[in-house]
């Protein structure tokens, strides 16, 4: 029999597919998988994602946990009752953001607990209260968490950083979905005019001023970017239309007529500690890839052409000066490795090591009696 684990997340299952949904799905090789997963205020901008080998509950809070601080410490109380249940009865419970620390820290007792950290849950725009809740919680996660997954070598800095024990904390990117991004051929830049693609959240994150400069400067081209707008408007914009998300197995599909994908971030202090999801994807539909920099990014180095500001993302539009991916055997060889189930697999064989010297521990006490 599989040990019971208990994933929550701190985004809507319906939201755009990203590392939870991902992860909790391939731990069910391992794990009987439970995942809480709360309801979001903004019905419009989610896609029906399956949970296969999962059994998935809904969580409901209060709207505005990034606005107030009291709001969110009700959510947490509010979300610990609901989730005593299911913590109780697992043996690995993962969590993915600080504020579910308190949904889960009354259930955990001797519990193993799992800290998935994305993103640096502290560099998000938020009220700053919020922002203060969140860092008093994520302290109190990374003193009692048995296993620290980062997403990236800066991710994992700051965690050590905050605390966390260097023998807690592994880095485990994040991945490819070779289901919905199956390797295709390779293509070049066309002549004539370009067609340009984005998708994912459309946050501040997204430099707005840098599309407008390529739609104004760079030659006749057309940006279309899908996915859910969560605190930045994109319309109106000449040159640019907005699409609401898609399934994320039709992704692929919806940008078949994309010549080049782009990766427009503003870089700060958020951005530096990400390793974007779709950077893999993109890399599977063989298609130019253009990208800020940070230094996260280098291992993508071979497959990516990167710009430093607007005017040189316009220039390099402009002079076509971009890279054709490499040939498909080669990229495929890339990401082989690299897919969500390994991911999984790396985080089973960290759990189990973290379960194993628990019980080595506990072993060792009591003979000491």
């Amino acid at each position: 029999m599989k040990p019971r684990l208990a994933f929550l997340t701190h985004v809507d299952w319906g939201h755009i597919r990203q590392r939870p949904h991902q992860l909790a799905v391939a731990l069910a090789r391992h794990y009987d998988v439970s995942v809480i997963a709360p309801v979001a205020r903004h019905r419009a901008r989610l896609v029906v994602n399956p949970a296969p080998g999962v059994v998935l509950s809904r969580l409901w809070r209060l709207p505005g946990s990034y606005r107030s601080e009291l709001i969110a410490s009700l959510n947490a109380r509010l979300a610990s009752v609901q989730c005593a249940a299911t913590v109780r009865s697992a043996a690995i419970v993962v969590v993915t953001s600080p504020e579910l620390h308190p949904w889960v820290g009354h259930s955990l007792a001797a519990r193993t607990l799992v800290y998935d950290c994305p993103d640096d849950a502290l560099a998000f725009r938020q009220d700053p209260g919020v922002r203060d809740a969140k860092a008093r919680w994520e302290r109190e996660l990374i003193a009692r968490a048995d296993v620290i997954a980062c997403a990236s070598d800066e991710l994992a800095a700051r965690m050590r950083e905050r605390g966390g024990p260097p023998d807690r904390i592994c880095v485990i990117r994040n991945g490819w979905d070779p289901v919905a991004f199956p390797v295709q051929e390779s293509s070049a830049l066309p002549a004539g005019p370009l067609r340009l693609a984005y998708f994912g959240t459309l946050a501040p994150w997204l430099d707005i001023d840098a599309l407008g400069a390529a739609i104004r400067d760079a030659g006749p081209l057309s940006i279309r970017l899908i996915g859910p707008q969560d605190q930045v408007d994109c319309s109106g914009l000449p040159g640019i239309t907005v699409e609401p998300p898609w399934p994320h197995d039709a992704l692929a599909a919806a940008v078949a007529d994309a010549h080049c994908m782009l990766l427009p971030f503003r870089v700060d202090a958020l951005i530096r500690a990400v390793d974007p999801v779709k950077l893999y994807e993109y890399i599977a539909l063989g298609k130019p890839i253009l990208s800020s920099y940070w230094p996260a990014l280098e291992p993508f180095a071979p497959f990516v052409t990167f710009y430093r500001d607007a005017a040189d993302l316009v220039a390099r539009l402009r002079e076509r000066r971009v890279t054709t991916p490499p040939p498909r055997a080669e990229r495929a060889a890339f990401l082989e490795p690299q897919s969500w189930m390994a991911r999984a697999s790396r985080l089973h064989q960290a759990i189990a090591a973290a379960r194993g010297s628990a019980t080595t521990g506990a072993s060792a006490s009591r003979a000491n009696r």
